[in-house]
């Protein structure tokens, strides 16, 4: 329009129905005859002329709304509003693999359920879950639902901040996406075709919505204000101080930092937060997702897979809802618990993606072989079998937890991982498992055919961590029942003191015999270390007038190269007894009990006689103690039997 031509009412309705229509801020000028600039000032709120103010309020007043409705969308839009493929492609020129379209029937099946639903899904690294889960997804839902309240979560705020900034950017582009020329050359994305409000219409509101990094709300169908809900997306890192309000879609993508999960404190921080802070935002009827790559065998993956939910009569009639051939569920049944007990369920749904599958390799492993399900290859292009070999050839341990989404390398481990959590194996065995799911620390089943025999172990250090156990073991049954599981750092006071003022004794030996004799059961053997008992323990006097006055024997073990690594009665002992499930852990939820056993079986199920896997070694030696010395403090009636013998010879 000429410069000197000032816009009127009239042309600014004109121009704020075009916006509304999906056009965008330059082509909108140029048809509706205003300057672009001035458009453009008006919008940011750096201006407002009058024209531009009784404009708006003009079309807030008729309700202007040119968001089209689902019938009236071209073929086309509708094929890309019904089909992620098809959304995808033509809004951000990605081309999807089967396995994220896969995924995408699964959330969206379970975000359509009545319940609250929450799930776990793990893929490798390079296969574009980040972009998918964080981008993709997001804008699909939002595209089919604009009321939705959705939260995307991160390790840190920034990295979430970037997500949504990034998702933002997508409902307010102005021009169709361009492929990367490397990506473009690799077959993984072409020139999109369209943006998004070209064939939804705007989603950028008026200024009275917040459209922040952080968080924005998309315009709604008639402008219907919703300043008084949470906004249409939010960002929230694990560093944030406060999260808040209560969201239908809630992605959380990578937020497990191995850096800073290196000692069971801060683990068991993070679950404890995870549990009464990142779980708690969800509105009934929502989704929640917890995506990212395993990265060892407690990380926050395993420990949400491990949640069991009980089951209610509907439930057990109706059934799992999920039965894709990937999607699984961990069902570890206690052997000896009340029935009510088998009554539970994974609390999160899984779908598990490996980069290569053993059972579909047919040898075709060229970057156009067909991708899974048909192939072998999870994404051949973006992650082609070359890459894969040498990764799997060089880092075994690595390949197996973050390609293959697996606990360790079940065969080169102490313990399996599926031994412990329950169901099929490689081997084809069906596991019983090791988890108690109704009990808690220092509980034991109701009915035993035996007494048990209680025996506390320890693998003390002198500047490092100590582990301590408490195990009941059971004659009839064969069965070890873990009672506690303890790992930090303390000295020989911490472990037993004698408290002078108060004539009573202080710390962990007299806590846990206390417990016990609560029980019913109290410890009668301790067994630790020899160097470690001589150096701290029997060296002092009132460690001996403790055992005395509290009935409890202590049984030193002497560990050399030798028996450490013999093979019957070495660390290897314990694996048979895991495999038949005759170690039985305690793991109620909404407990301490499975994140103390979690410290145990961290351990069991990534060392190896390398020495290779855990980082630690502490909890598995307290374990080896007490199964190495069990026939020492335990000698099972035998009934004598008498040879038959002439009376004569009497």
């Amino acid at each position: 329009m000429p410069s000197g031509k000032h816009a009127t009412a009239d042309d600014w309705v004109k121009y704020l129905i075009l916006r509304r229509g999906g056009e965008s801020m330059r082509q909108a000028a140029i048809k509706a005859g205003v300057n672009y600039h001035s458009a453009r000032d008006n919008e940011s709120g750096r201006t407002s002329t009058r024209a531009w103010t009784q404009a708006k309020e003009q079309v807030d007043k008729i309700g202007v709304s040119t968001i089209p409705a689902f019938n009236d969308l071209p073929p086309e839009v509708q094929e890309a509003h019904q089909n992620i493929e098809a959304f995808a492609l033509r809004y951000f020129g990605i081309i999807l693999q089967p396995w994220q379209m896969e995924a995408t029937e699964h959330i969206f099946a379970l975000l359509d359920s009545p319940q609250e639903e929450y799930t776990v899904i793990n893929a490798p690294p390079g296969s574009g879950k980040s972009t998918f889960f964080a981008k993709v997804i997001p804008a699909f839902a939002t595209c089919r639902n604009r009321a939705i309240r959705g939260m995307i979560g991160s390790s840190t705020q920034r990295l979430a901040e970037w997500y949504t900034r990034r998702l933002r950017a997508e409902f307010e582009r102005e021009h169709v996406a361009r492929a990367e020329l490397n990506d473009e050359k690799l077959g993984l994305a072409v020139d999109a075709e369209r943006t998004m409000q070209q064939d939804f219409g705007a989603f950028k509101p008026d200024a009275k919505e917040i459209w922040r990094a952080d968080a924005f709300t998309v315009l709604q169908p008639d402008d219907q204000p919703l300043s008084q809900k949470e906004p249409t997306w939010s960002a929230f890192g694990m560093d944030s101080g406060f999260l808040g309000g209560r969201f239908d879609l809630v992605i959380w993508d990578d937020v497990w930092d191995p850096r800073k999960m290196r000692n069971s404190e801060s683990r068991s921080d993070m679950y404890r937060w995870w549990d009464e802070v990142a779980e708690t935002r969800l509105e009934p009827g929502g989704l929640f997702i917890l995506n990212g790559q395993r990265m060892s065998s407690d990380d926050i993956y395993r420990y949400a897979l491990d949640k069991k939910t009980p089951l209610d009569e509907d439930d057990m009639v109706e059934g799992g809802m999920v039965s894709e051939e990937n999607s699984e569920r961990d069902a570890s049944f206690p052997v000896e618990t009340p029935p009510s007990a088998a009554h539970e369920e994974s609390k999160y749904h899984h779908l598990k993606y490996k980069v290569h599958y053993e059972d579909r390799c047919q040898g075709d492993h060229g970057v156009d072989a067909t991708p899974y399900p048909e192939g072998c290859l999870l994404y051949p292009r973006r992650l082609p079998w070359r890459r894969v070999r040498h990764i799997k050839a060089q880092t075994p341990d690595r390949y197996e937890i973050l390609y293959q989404q697996e606990d360790a390398d079940p065969s080169s481990v102490l313990v399996d991982p599926v031994w412990i959590s329950g169901g099929v194996g490689n081997d084809g065995v069906d596991h019983v498992g090791c988890w108690d799911n109704d009990r808690d620390l220092w509980e034991l089943p109701m009915y035993l055919p035996s007494e048990p025999i209680i025996v506390a172990s320890a693998d003390p250090s002198p500047s490092n961590f100590w582990a301590l156990q408490c195990w009941a073991y059971v004659e009839d049954s064969n069965y070890r029942y873990l009672l506690e599981s303890y790992r930090q750092k303390m000295d020989a006071p911490s472990f037993l003191d004698w408290n002078h003022e108060q004539q009573t004794f202080t710390g962990i030996a007299e806590d846990w015999w206390q417990i016990s004799n609560d029980m019913g059961t109290p410890i009668q053997y301790w067994i630790v270390e020899a160097n470690a008992a001589q150096k701290f323990i029997l060296q002092y006097d009132h460690f001996r007038r403790w055992a005395s006055t509290r009935g409890v024997e202590l049984v030193p073990h002497y560990t050399h190269s030798k028996n450490k690594g013999d093979p019957k009665y070495g660390v290897q002992m314990l694996a048979p007894l895991y495999r038949t499930g005759r170690v039985r852990l305690p793991g109620k939820q909404g407990t301490a009990a499975r994140p103390h056993s979690l410290l145990l079986v961290n351990e069991v199920t990534k060392w190896n006689p390398e020495g290779t896997g855990s980082r630690t070694d502490d909890c598995v030696m307290a374990q080896w103690f007490f199964e190495h010395n069990l026939e020492k403090i335990y000698t099972p009636e035998v009934e004598s039997v008498r040879q038959w013998r002439p009376s004569w010879l009497g």
